[in-house]
């Protein structure tokens, strides 16, 4: 179709319908698919696709939360820490893991053997701040700024895993 959906009336494209020989297509590699055997085409074609879907997968990257300086926005997720205001969270880093926000009294999830325990203040715009050791435990390769995903676990609380080596850090807390 032409402009403003009317058919041109002067082709100057190779791909004209009005054409009767489609030359978008490489005779050469059609001659060479004539000698493939149908069980060698369907094995190179099933290989193809599989590789298609391998490179989608692995082009797949974890999406985060900014940390800036420490700072922390978590404004619409703040409800996973549970009904009412609190002023003040724990927070538990474990070493090269995640880091656990939660209220006071509730128990963190296993980060592994070594960990750091605080408290972080907490604003009613949902901000918190990560103090610098609990940022230098999750060692990530800037600790003023990184990125990190948000998994609300089923004891409560929310993961702050960072996207550095976010595989290996999922399954270190699986």
């Amino acid at each position: 179709m032409g402009y403003r959906g009317q058919r041109p009336t002067k082709c100057v494209s190779e791909r004209c319908p009005d054409r009767r020989a489609s030359t978008h297509v490489c005779p050469v590699v059609m001659r060479a698919l004539d000698h493939v055997h149908p069980e060698r085409l369907a094995e190179l074609l099933v290989s193809a696709a599989g590789a298609l879907v391998e490179e989608r997968v692995s082009r797949l990257a974890p999406v985060g939360l900014p940390v800036r300086r420490g700072r922390l926005s978590l404004r619409r997720l703040r409800f996973l820490l549970g009904p009412g205001a609190c002023a003040e969270v724990d927070l538990v880093a474990g070493f090269s893991t995640a880091a656990w926000i939660g209220r006071p009294g509730t128990d963190a999830p296993d980060l592994g053997r070594l960990v750091w325990r605080t408290t972080a203040p907490l604003d009613a715009r949902g901000r918190v701040v990560l103090d610098r050791r609990a940022r230098a435990y999750l060692a990530v390769a800037d600790a003023a700024a990184f990125d990190a995903v948000v998994l609300a676990p089923s004891g409560g609380g929310l993961l702050l895993v960072p996207v550095e080596g976010f595989e290996r850090r999922v399954e270190a807390l699986a």
